[in-house]
Protein backbone atom coordinates (compact mmCIF):
# COMPACT_ATOMS: atom_id res chain seq x y z
CA UNK A 1 0.00 0.00 0.00
CA UNK A 2 1.54 3.32 -0.98
CA UNK A 3 2.09 5.67 1.95
CA UNK A 4 2.63 8.74 -0.22
CA UNK A 5 -0.06 11.25 0.65
CA UNK A 6 -0.18 12.61 -2.90
CA UNK A 7 -1.57 9.19 -3.91
CA UNK A 8 -3.59 8.40 -0.81
CA UNK A 9 -4.73 11.41 1.23
CA UNK A 10 -5.06 9.36 4.42
CA UNK A 11 -2.49 6.54 4.19
CA UNK A 12 -2.62 6.01 7.95
CA UNK A 13 -6.17 4.70 7.62
CA UNK A 14 -4.78 2.01 5.33
CA UNK A 15 -2.12 1.12 7.91
CA UNK A 16 -4.84 0.79 10.55
CA UNK A 17 -6.81 -1.46 8.20
CA UNK A 18 -3.79 -3.69 7.59
CA UNK A 19 -3.13 -4.06 11.32
CA UNK A 20 -6.77 -4.78 12.16
CA UNK A 21 -7.11 -7.24 9.27
CA UNK A 22 -3.93 -9.05 10.36
CA UNK A 23 -5.32 -9.34 13.91
CA UNK A 24 -8.65 -10.76 12.77
CA UNK A 25 -6.94 -13.14 10.34
CA UNK A 26 -4.57 -14.29 13.07
CA UNK A 27 -7.39 -15.14 15.50
CA UNK A 28 -9.47 -16.83 12.79
CA UNK A 29 -6.58 -18.99 11.61
CA UNK A 30 -5.61 -19.95 15.15
CA UNK A 31 -9.22 -20.84 16.01
CA UNK A 32 -9.28 -23.18 13.01
CA UNK A 33 -6.03 -24.88 13.98
CA UNK A 34 -3.84 -23.01 11.51
CA UNK A 35 -1.44 -20.87 13.55
CA UNK A 36 0.39 -18.21 11.60
CA UNK A 37 3.19 -15.82 12.28
CA UNK A 38 4.02 -12.71 10.35
CA UNK A 39 5.91 -9.50 10.03
CA UNK A 40 4.73 -6.08 8.88
CA UNK A 41 7.07 -3.24 8.01
CA UNK A 42 7.31 -0.30 5.64
CA UNK A 43 9.97 0.92 3.28
CA UNK A 44 10.84 1.33 -0.34
CA UNK A 45 9.25 -1.23 -2.63
CA UNK A 46 8.74 -1.56 -6.34
CA UNK A 47 5.70 -3.15 -7.94
CA UNK A 48 7.21 -5.21 -10.78
CA UNK A 49 3.86 -6.59 -11.92
CA UNK A 50 0.36 -6.16 -10.60
CA UNK A 51 0.55 -7.48 -7.02
CA UNK A 52 4.27 -8.39 -7.22
CA UNK A 53 6.21 -6.23 -4.75
CA UNK A 54 9.99 -6.34 -4.30
CA UNK A 55 12.40 -4.28 -2.23
CA UNK A 56 13.63 -3.64 1.31
CA UNK A 57 10.08 -3.43 2.72
CA UNK A 58 9.34 -7.00 1.62
CA UNK A 59 12.76 -8.22 2.74
CA UNK A 60 12.32 -6.74 6.23
CA UNK A 61 8.78 -8.15 6.58
CA UNK A 62 10.05 -11.59 5.52
CA UNK A 63 12.92 -11.37 8.01
CA UNK A 64 10.50 -10.44 10.80
CA UNK A 65 8.30 -13.42 10.00
CA UNK A 66 11.08 -15.95 9.51
CA UNK A 67 13.55 -15.01 12.24
CA UNK A 68 11.97 -12.62 14.76
CA UNK A 69 8.38 -13.82 15.22
CA UNK A 70 9.52 -17.32 16.32
CA UNK A 71 6.03 -18.35 17.48
CA UNK A 72 2.49 -17.48 16.35
CA UNK A 73 2.32 -13.67 16.45
CA UNK A 74 2.58 -10.76 14.00
CA UNK A 75 5.66 -8.64 14.69
CA UNK A 76 5.88 -4.98 13.69
CA UNK A 77 9.09 -3.73 12.10
CA UNK A 78 11.23 -0.91 13.36
CA UNK A 79 10.47 1.36 10.39
CA UNK A 80 6.71 1.00 10.76
CA UNK A 81 6.96 1.56 14.51
CA UNK A 82 9.00 4.75 13.93
CA UNK A 83 6.53 5.92 11.25
CA UNK A 84 3.59 5.49 13.63
CA UNK A 85 5.36 7.37 16.42
CA UNK A 86 6.42 10.21 14.10
CA UNK A 87 2.88 10.49 12.74
CA UNK A 88 1.48 10.47 16.26
CA UNK A 89 3.71 13.41 17.18
CA UNK A 90 3.22 15.49 14.03
CA UNK A 91 1.81 18.99 14.10
CA UNK A 92 -1.87 19.17 13.18
CA UNK A 93 -1.52 21.80 10.47
CA UNK A 94 -4.58 20.68 8.50
CA UNK A 95 -7.52 18.27 8.64
CA UNK A 96 -5.58 15.42 6.97
CA UNK A 97 -2.69 15.69 9.44
CA UNK A 98 -5.14 15.80 12.33
CA UNK A 99 -6.89 12.63 11.13
CA UNK A 100 -3.54 10.95 10.46
CA UNK A 101 -2.32 11.80 13.95
CA UNK A 102 -5.42 10.31 15.59
CA UNK A 103 -5.25 7.23 13.37
CA UNK A 104 -1.54 6.73 14.14
CA UNK A 105 -2.41 6.83 17.84
CA UNK A 106 -5.12 4.22 17.23
CA UNK A 107 -2.57 2.07 15.36
CA UNK A 108 -0.13 2.25 18.27
CA UNK A 109 -2.93 1.25 20.63
CA UNK A 110 -3.36 -1.96 18.59
CA UNK A 111 0.22 -2.92 19.45
CA UNK A 112 1.99 -4.23 22.52
CA UNK A 113 5.65 -4.82 23.30
CA UNK A 114 6.45 -8.48 23.81
CA UNK A 115 8.88 -9.89 26.37
CA UNK A 116 11.66 -9.86 23.76
CA UNK A 117 11.20 -6.10 23.19
CA UNK A 118 9.51 -6.42 19.79
CA UNK A 119 6.21 -4.69 19.06
CA UNK A 120 3.46 -7.03 17.88
CA UNK A 121 -0.23 -6.85 17.09
CA UNK A 122 -2.11 -7.14 20.37
CA UNK A 123 -4.94 -9.19 18.88
CA UNK A 124 -6.56 -9.73 22.29
CA UNK A 125 -6.13 -6.14 23.44
CA UNK A 126 -8.93 -3.81 24.47
CA UNK A 127 -8.20 -1.37 21.64
CA UNK A 128 -8.87 -4.00 19.01
CA UNK A 129 -12.09 -5.05 20.72
CA UNK A 130 -13.25 -1.43 20.83
CA UNK A 131 -12.24 -0.83 17.20
CA UNK A 132 -14.05 -3.89 15.90
CA UNK A 133 -17.14 -3.44 18.06
CA UNK A 134 -19.81 -5.99 17.15
CA UNK A 135 -17.46 -7.76 14.73
CA UNK A 136 -15.17 -8.97 17.54
CA UNK A 137 -16.05 -12.64 18.05
CA UNK A 138 -15.56 -13.93 21.62
CA UNK A 139 -16.40 -17.47 20.49
CA UNK A 140 -13.58 -17.36 17.94
CA UNK A 141 -11.19 -16.19 20.66
CA UNK A 142 -12.35 -19.07 22.86
CA UNK A 143 -11.75 -21.56 20.03
CA UNK A 144 -8.28 -20.08 19.45
CA UNK A 145 -7.45 -20.36 23.16
CA UNK A 146 -8.65 -23.98 23.26
CA UNK A 147 -6.40 -24.77 20.30
CA UNK A 148 -3.42 -23.13 22.03
CA UNK A 149 -4.01 -25.10 25.23
CA UNK A 150 -4.42 -28.34 23.28
CA UNK A 151 -1.20 -27.78 21.31
CA UNK A 152 0.68 -26.73 24.43
CA UNK A 153 -0.29 -29.94 26.25
CA UNK A 154 0.36 -32.09 23.17
CA UNK A 155 3.91 -30.80 22.71
CA UNK A 156 4.62 -31.05 26.42
CA UNK A 157 3.42 -34.68 26.45
CA UNK A 158 5.48 -35.45 23.34
CA UNK A 159 8.50 -33.80 25.01
CA UNK A 160 8.98 -31.50 22.04
CA UNK A 161 10.82 -28.61 23.75
CA UNK A 162 10.87 -26.29 20.73
CA UNK A 163 7.11 -26.33 20.10
CA UNK A 164 6.22 -26.68 23.79
CA UNK A 165 8.12 -23.47 24.51
CA UNK A 166 6.48 -21.59 21.62
CA UNK A 167 3.01 -22.65 22.69
CA UNK A 168 3.79 -21.79 26.31
CA UNK A 169 4.60 -18.24 25.21
CA UNK A 170 1.37 -18.05 23.25
CA UNK A 171 -0.64 -19.60 26.09
CA UNK A 172 0.84 -17.11 28.58
CA UNK A 173 -0.21 -14.23 26.32
CA UNK A 174 -3.77 -15.57 26.03
CA UNK A 175 -4.11 -16.22 29.75
CA UNK A 176 -2.73 -12.79 30.66
CA UNK A 177 -5.16 -11.02 28.30
CA UNK A 178 -8.14 -13.22 29.11
CA UNK A 179 -7.65 -12.88 32.87
CA UNK A 180 -7.42 -9.09 32.46
CA UNK A 181 -10.73 -9.14 30.57
CA UNK A 182 -12.38 -11.24 33.29
CA UNK A 183 -11.00 -8.96 36.01
CA UNK A 184 -12.49 -5.89 34.27
CA UNK A 185 -15.96 -7.43 34.13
Amino acid sequence: MPLRDDINKLPMRGVFGVLAAAAVTFIGCLAHGQPIRGGIDIGIALEIENGEIYGPALSRAYNLESTVAQYPRVVIGEELFKYLNLSCNQEESDLFKSISKRTAKACLELLAIDDDGNPFIDYLGESLKESLGNVYDEELVSQAYNHVVSESLKHKTEKNPKLAFKYTLLRNYFEERLSATIAEE
